[in-house]
């Protein structure tokens, strides 16, 4: 294990977006233009945008990745489809599960599996479209700069592109639940939600700065 290298974690080119998203929402909950559940909720909704992304990154590997890659997948436009329907799936269960837990504190949610009803209502949130708006530029300012500039479509795996959201989602989430759990439970509580925007930078930021040394990493699998 690779020791902790400060230099690779101060604000750079490379991460510098999620710095500046972290400070705006920060910025937007003290001066009160965002509630705790807001942002809880916006950062469950990053799902569908994280999974846009990957869509854009597999297109731009089968289109302009290394040619040389044996795995026929790389000229099958088709498999973006297959993620599409599949990432869609694992939203909409996700989604069912994160009404289902606002159900505890927004009357207004009755039913966790009116999930198109939900979102038109949480979309209602005070704040939330600046929230996800930020969430939004710093997920594609993510693939310019760490996927795009560098270049890492002409060496990146389609497998591990294909399987690497489910797992990073997973990791990101977890942290969002666990304080989601405290804001609920504790009628909001802004402290809760500033811990959770630190905590998820600070996830972002590690990612970023071990691309290919982090918990993400193992041994690739075939997709099918």
């Amino acid at each position: 294990m690779n020791s902790f290298n400060l230099k690779k974690h101060v604000p750079t080119k490379q991460n510098s977006f999620v710095y500046l998203n972290a400070l705006f929402l920060l910025y937007l909950l003290i001066i009160g233009k965002v509630d705790p559940l807001t942002i809880v909720t916006a950062y469950f909704l990053e799902t569908a945008i994280v999974g846009v992304v990957y869509v854009f990154k597999m297109y731009t590997i089968i289109s302009f990745g290394n040619k040389k890659e044996k795995n026929p997948s790389y000229s099958n436009y088709s498999l973006i489809l297959f993620f599409i329907v599949h990432f869609s799936f694992f939203i909409a269960i996700q989604l069912i599960f994160v009404f289902a837990f606002l159900t505890i504190t927004d009357n207004n949610i009755k039913e966790a599996f009116n999930i198109l009803e939900n979102i038109k209502y949480v979309l209602t949130y005070k704040g939330i479209t600046f929230v996800l708006i930020s969430i939004t530029a710093y997920n594609f300012a993510d693939y310019v700069f760490n996927f795009i500039i560098p270049k890492k479509y002409e060496t990146s795996s389609l497998n591990k592109i294909f399987t690497e959201p489910y797992i990073r989602i997973f990791v990101q989430q977890f942290t969002v639940i666990v304080s989601g759990f405290f804001i609920v439970f504790s009628s909001g509580i802004t402290v809760v939600a500033i811990i959770l925007i630190i905590f998820r930078t600070l996830i972002e930021i590690y990612f970023i700065a071990n691309p290919t040394n982090n918990i993400l990493d193992g041994n690739e699998k075939p997709i099918i």
